[in-house]
């Protein structure tokens, strides 16, 4: 227990220590040595601290360069946020369908914020997206892109970072409810209904548009369920 809190507090002191100096991403972390002096702790703890700190994407060990500060990714979590929403869904689905209502709330708010005030551009390149998706060798790329337009569209990077994270949980996790009901058209259909929904800047219309968007999981999901 002790080693497990050292292990901790030198996690949480190496991040006080990027904070301090403003360090960047790709700005180097002092030398091991210089670690293990700073907080006069062992070259182990030290080295199971920056492990720790790689896992969580906010270093970045380059054999024979050195750690370097990282981007501190969403794609860290990824393999956590997996784990807890499968084990979740193993009786109900309900870690599934956690994960489909937090992206809906998300993504519901964004949209809203993008139709006060649409980028130039943005409503060609959604629909833009939209007919990509009639192809299906194109039709996935394309309905990710499209999601990705919005959030970006609304400005809030860590919005844009979740909605990916939950993306890719979700790709990975659906296999839960068994394959997908909807056909290209109705694919079509529903992100079309969010694209005019945005340009009519109707706060009431964009939240049935993206509410409607996540229907067919919830079916998937009261089917699985029954």
């Amino acid at each position: 227990m002790v080693r497990a809190l050292r292990s901790q507090e030198l996690v949480e002191s190496i991040i006080a220590l990027i904070d301090r100096e403003e360090l960047g991403a790709g700005d180097p972390l002092p030398p091991e040595h210089k670690l293990m002096a700073e907080f006069d702790a062992a070259r182990n703890s030290v080295r199971e601290a920056v492990r720790t700190l790689q896992a969580l994407g906010i270093v970045d060990i380059r054999h024979g360069h050195g750690t370097f500060v990282g981007t501190a990714s969403m794609t860290a979590l990824i393999p956590s946020l997996l784990f807890r929403t499968k084990a979740r869904s193993r009786d109900d689905l309900s870690g599934l369908y956690d994960l489909m209502e937090v992206r809906q709330i998300l993504e519901t708010d964004l949209a809203r914020r993008v139709a006060e005030h649409p980028p130039a551009k943005l409503l060609d390149e959604l629909q833009d997206r939209v007919e990509r998706m009639r192809e299906p060798a194109t039709a996935p790329a394309a309905d990710r892109e499209f999601h990705e337009l919005i959030c970006a569209a609304a400005g809030n990077d860590l919005a844009l970072e979740l909605v990916r994270l939950f993306w890719e949980v979700y790709q990975q996790a659906e296999s839960l409810v068994g394959p997908t009901l909807s056909t290209s058209d109705a694919l079509v259909a529903k992100h079309q209904k969010i694209v005019d929904a945005i340009r009519g800047g109707k706060r009431a219309e964009i939240t049935e548009a993206v509410h409607h968007h996540f229907d067919e999981i919830r079916a998937r999901i009261a089917a699985r369920k029954n």
